[in-house]
């Protein structure tokens, strides 16, 4: 992928001298790595170490650098910006393999692997698609808008609220790095009762960080838009329900890890597929009538519906599996 990106930055005959893709394609394995490595800190029930390297010291070094660079070098620049990002990954993938290698059982170094190149091949396809497809809810609204060839005040402001409202997906993401080990754990051993004391302590925390978030997000959502530029206020109801649906599927988002945990691997890749396709049209039909606000509109109406979609099939294939029905009760409690 960074080969191709390098290619692609090099053959542009109208290439900016800065070259900040070529630089971020440069550090693209490091990012790649440091992900990995946390995951294998995850893995082996090390998610708050994970979570420590994920959202605290690399986000940090990357802001260290930023200063010191803004300090020293006098301005700052994009690609300064991504060549900090890099290095603040790289220096994740370090602490995160040496963690990994430390906490690992010794067994794990002296097993000989054995190797199943079709089921990973296989494995590897879907979890590629299945991500292109996530990517794609998440990053296709403002490409939309830039198709129907609205004012670019008007996209950048939708972009500055999209990356806002989104904030709140960091807390999905983190807790869901935290939990789902144990949820794998919980459904092998069918522990359901455990599994649903574990689901409703998150979504407790959740749904409490979640009503903090919004009530920032209305209170002062038009003063943040501001640190942008006086223009991109006007991105505020686009914000509101960006922000919403966030909130929904932040919410939510063990859903469709349970069911990826259970072996539906097919039914998450179409539920996602249609969730992007839905996300694109409903983009482009909305944002023609209504601008930013019906980009926003399209965006929250997407992540939520989805987000319920996941929810039910998740209670459906739930119920399924306990023996007693007074599991699946407590389940929608």
């Amino acid at each position: 992928m960074g080969i191709l990106v390098l290619m692609g930055d090099i053959s542009q005959e109208d290439a900016t001298e800065d070259h900040t893709i070529l630089i971020a394609a440069i550090f693209l394995p490091a990012a790649a790595l440091s992900s990995v490595c946390i995951d294998f800190l995850m893995a082996i029930r090390a998610p708050i170490l994970g979570a420590v390297i994920a959202r605290l010291i690399i986000p940090t070094t990357t802001l260290m650098l930023m200063m010191l660079g803004r300090r020293f070098l006098g301005s700052f620049t994009a690609p300064w910006a991504v060549g900090c990002f890099g290095l603040g990954s790289l220096l994740g993938a370090v602490l995160a393999g040496l963690a990994y290698r430390n906490r690992s059982p010794v067994k794990a170094f002296d097993k000989i692997p054995e190797f199943d190149r079709p089921y990973w091949i296989r494995e590897c396809v879907t979890f590629l698609t299945l991500a292109t497809f996530a990517s794609w809810i998440f990053r296709s609204s403002v490409i939309a808008l830039d198709l129907l060839l609205l004012a670019p005040e008007d996209v950048a402001s939708f972009a500055a609220a999209a990356e806002t409202g989104a904030l709140i997906l960091l807390l999905s993401k983190s807790t869901d790095k935290y939990f789902q080990p144990y949820l794998a754990v919980l459904i092998e051993r069918h522990a359901w009762s455990e599994g649903i004391a574990m689901r409703k302590r998150r979504l407790i925390w959740v749904s409490a960080t979640c009503a903090v978030f919004m009530s920032i997000i209305l209170l002062a959502g038009k003063p943040i838009l501001r640190l942008y530029g006086e223009s991109f206020v006007s991105g505020y109801p686009a914000l509101i329900l960006i922000a919403a649906g966030c909130c929904f599927w932040s919410m939510f988002s063990l859903a469709p890890a349970y069911l990826k945990f259970s072996g539906l691997n097919r039914l998450v890749l179409i539920v996602t597929a249609t969730a992007a396709l839905a996300m694109i049209t409903l983009t482009l039909l909305l944002g023609y009538w209504w601008g930013t606000t019906g980009a926003g509109l399209a965006f929250s109406l997407v992540l939520t519906c989805t987000s319920f979609a996941f929810l039910w099939l998740a209670r459906q294939h739930f119920r399924k599996q306990t023996v007693q029905p007074a599991s699946a009760n407590q389940l929608d409690a």
